[in-house]
């Protein structure tokens, strides 16, 4: 009998920038010393590196994972991208013969993604249907209006419910398994499915590092991190950057630049800007381009405290993995915006994290302040659902079925 094998169905994974490859790594790192066999299709926009698992990693999918904005499709472009969906399963299944023994997992995906799947499903049958890992990374939106915000939630909502009860039903409920992650979607995505959802461990899980503490006296703050995105609040930081410097001497500042991501188009002279901060002020450290993983882990590990100056309006019930990357270290702080999702995420928790008040400077100076008094972060290891989140994910995906 031929051994199960696993296939993540990636569509989103169109480049080496972005948790689509810290999954994939992990997985198939873990797989290997598991001695799984396992296959991650990727976006036919991937461009391999040889670095990377060159021969585990394949570029396939060309419908998107990302559209719109991340705002809800009209129907017919939403029924056309997941009908395109359903025939690049079907050439997957007939390319790789995947049978019912094999376990497909997709662990990002929007509605038009989960509807292809369903109608692929649906269509060879539930008795030659692999088994399904289906994770919800994203808000589920929600089925109550009682604001004018909550109508893009409602929209959001009904279109995957459509999709995801339809693949429900058009599977064996003993080959599936629903996951999202984190308690407050739990909630959200098991009125979609109408069946038990579990919470399953932060994607974006790195093996343990030894963490290299700085010795010096002196804090350091981590100010900006990650892709460059006008929704984390980076023009508020840029205009109050050199006002933070001169008003905390005594704090070292952080500010990773990444020269690759896509929306630095959008700030073509902020590197220049950096630079002569940098060469101004003694207490800011330019860190720039893509950071690989080792040197992404050092970075995290070098600072006691991380700045999530994140828009409410984007953040208020997405997730974020410079959260999970602050939570699993008992040394770091994390100081973000209120009425955002880091921020109701940290008091579930228990963590001692330090609130302001989107792009106001009193408000964050305070936090800062309040940060800067307090000698050691603020953890609560005693809380079951962090140890869950903070778990590999490749181990809970492994440990399925």
């Amino acid at each position: 009998m031929k051994s199960r094998r696993y296939f993540v169905i990636d569509p989103g994974f169109e480049d080496f920038d972005s948790h689509h490859s810290v999954v994939g790594d992990a997985l198939i790192r873990d797989a290997e010393r598991l001695k799984k066999e396992i296959l991650v299709l990727a976006s036919n926009k991937l461009e391999l590196s040889l670095k990377r698992y060159e021969d585990k990693i394949v570029p396939f999918f060309s419908t998107p994972c990302y559209t719109n904005n991340l705002k809800p499709l009209p129907a017919d472009r939403e029924n056309a991208l997941a009908e395109n969906f359903m025939e690049e399963l079907r050439k997957l299944f007939q390319v790789y013969n995947i049978a019912e023994r094999d376990i497909l997992l997709i662990h990002t995906g929007f509605s038009h993604l989960y509807l292809g799947l369903a109608q692929f499903v649906a269509s060879i049958g539930k008795q030659a249907s692999p088994k399904l890992i289906v994770c919800g990374m994203f808000d589920p939106g929600s089925r109550n209006i009682k604001s004018a915000e909550d109508i893009l939630r409602f929209s959001w909502f009904v279109k995957n419910k459509l999709s995801l009860s339809y693949l429900k039903q058009s599977a064996f409920p003993e080959n599936t398994v629903f996951a999202t992650s984190c308690k407050e979607y739990k909630v959200g995505y098991r009125a979609l499915v109408d069946s038990p959802v579990d919470v399953h461990p932060a994607i974006n899980y790195q093996p343990s590092t030894d963490q290299n503490v700085s010795k010096n006296e002196r804090k350091r703050l981590l100010l900006f991190v990650g892709s460059v995105k006008k929704d984390k609040g980076l023009d508020f930081i840029l205009q109050n950057i050199a006002f933070l410097l001169s008003e905390f001497n005594g704090i070292d500042f952080v500010f990773h630049w990444n020269t690759n991501s896509p929306g630095i188009r959008d700030f073509t002279d902020v590197e220049v800007e950096l630079t002569e901060l940098s060469n101004r002020f003694n207490n800011l450290d330019l860190v720039s381009g893509t950071l690989e993983k080792e040197e992404y882990e050092r970075l995290f590990n070098s600072v006691q405290g991380v700045v999530a100056s994140y828009a409410p309006s984007s953040y208020k019930h997405k997730t974020s993995g410079v959260f999970w990357d602050v939570l699993r270290r008992d040394n770091c702080s994390l100081l973000c915006s209120n009425d955002t999702w880091l921020a109701r995420e940290s008091l579930a928790l228990g963590e001692s994290a330090y609130f302001f008040d989107y792009e106001d400077i009193a408000s964050m100076i305070r936090a800062i302040k309040e940060w800067e008094s307090h000698a050691q972060s603020g953890v609560n290891n005693d809380s079951s659902y962090k140890k869950m989140i903070c778990k590999p994910f490749s181990e809970w995906v492994f440990s399925q079925f």
